[in-house]
């Protein structure tokens, strides 16, 4: 029984370090208008936020298999989460562009730590036939962190955004201190070396896969902000609002997938989520409603998640000795080729919004074609 409740409260740990760390990655997406308007800088401008967060972060998320040798879990996170809350707060009090990217640097890196952990975690503890309800409901938890996070964007001061989650990383960071769990205290005895994981075929592909799919996505998404500002004139309640529909459409997709995943297979949740992901982006780049737009933002977010819980199911399949290398690789190829899809897509959305929707769109679907021999089954 004792073993059981350990679990159950390091999984609630984790969780709540997803929490922490999601908490003000969609809202500050829709909150680059009014951040625009405070620090008087235009909103393509003040959206580099998005990249120097996300590349830091993939880059750090290199950082914690190794350390996982040489340090246990507990101090990893319990340090890391500390730090990060000393960067929330530093972006927080931010009143000049350059201080404010310095500090979203540091929140990246240091906030790098509770997803590929919190994966390697759920390997270690837990079956594989539950793994991928687990993993649902872990990642879940980021939608439910977004969704608290784009209610706040709409009616508080964007600089809550950053307070908020500072608190609540240092308290995570207490609990971690505290439990006295020998799971935590572990220190991992597996090999990491990048290269070597990388030179194996299933390895490498299911990266391949993960890093085109981000990239496409966050080629989109990142911008929705803006885009609902500029195409459609929403003020920043507006905007919370349609951004609150989406982090309800991947809360629902991420449960949806968890149970696709486990009773289906992998590869089902995978061409489910591409598919209904490329038609969706294909479709964005019309004109429409308020009501049909809202469906479509939703879906999004919906295809997205479904898909990213079968890849990310699929990682925790794998062998223990490459799950620390795996759990690693999985966060910084997302981030850092989501910041790369972000800038790239950043030369086109001047021009259109709807075009670059468009495109992205067909390159999505035509990844389907590639899914079968992308994606290991296990």
């Amino acid at each position: 029984m004792q073993i059981v409740s350990e679990k159950k409260a390091i999984y609630f740990l984790i969780c709540l370090g997803c929490v922490t760390v999601s908490f003000n990655v969609a809202a500050i997406t829709a909150a680059i208008p009014v951040i625009s308007l405070d620090l008087k800088l235009p909103a393509i401008q003040v959206s580099k936020v998005i990249p120097f967060y996300m590349i830091p972060y993939g880059l750090g998320a290199l950082i914690y298999a190794p350390l996982t040798r040489r340090i246990s879990y507990r101090a990893i996170l319990a340090g890391t989460l500390a730090l990060f809350s000393l960067a929330c707060f530093a972006c927080g009090m931010s009143r000049d562009l350059n201080g404010f990217l310095l500090a979203r640097v540091a929140m990246g890196v240091t906030g790098a730590s509770t997803i590929p952990l919190g994966l390697m975690l759920i390997g270690e503890l837990f079956d594989k036939n539950i793994r991928g309800r687990l993993v649902g409901l872990f990642f879940g938890c980021s939608f439910f962190a977004s969704l608290a996070g784009i209610v706040l964007s709409g009616l508080a001061n964007w600089r809550c955004l950053f307070f908020v989650p500072a608190i609540i990383a240092a308290l995570n960071s207490a609990f971690f201190f505290i439990l006295k769990s020998q799971s935590l205290k572990k220190i991992n005895s597996s090999s990491v070396n990048y290269l070597k994981a990388l030179r194996d075929v299933k390895i490498r592909n299911v990266f391949i896969f993960i890093f085109a799919i981000s990239f496409f996505y966050h080629g989109v998404h990142t911008w929705f902000g803006v885009y609902l500002d500029k195409a459609y004139g929403m003020d920043k309640l507006t905007i919370s609002f349609f951004f609150i529909l989406g982090a309800i459409g991947g809360l629902a997709g991420q449960l949806l997938g968890g149970y696709i995943s486990d009773k289906k297979g992998r590869l089902a949740p995978c061409y489910i989520g591409i598919i209904g992901l490329a038609l969706s982006m294909i479709v964005l780049a019309g004109h429409y409603s308020f009501f049909v737009l809202g469906m479509l933002l939703a879906l999004v977010s919906v295809f997205w998640t479904i898909g990213h819980n079968g890849v990310s199911t699929v990682l925790t399949d794998f062998p223990d000795s490459d799950r620390p290398v795996i759990a690693s690789l999985n966060s910084s190829v997302r981030f850092v080729s989501g910041g790369i899809g972000f800038a790239v897509s950043s030369i086109f959305v001047d021009n259109s919004f709807g075009m670059t929707f468009l495109g992205i769109g067909i390159c999505t679907l035509l990844l389907t074609f590639f899914v079968k021999n992308l994606v290991p089954q296990h």
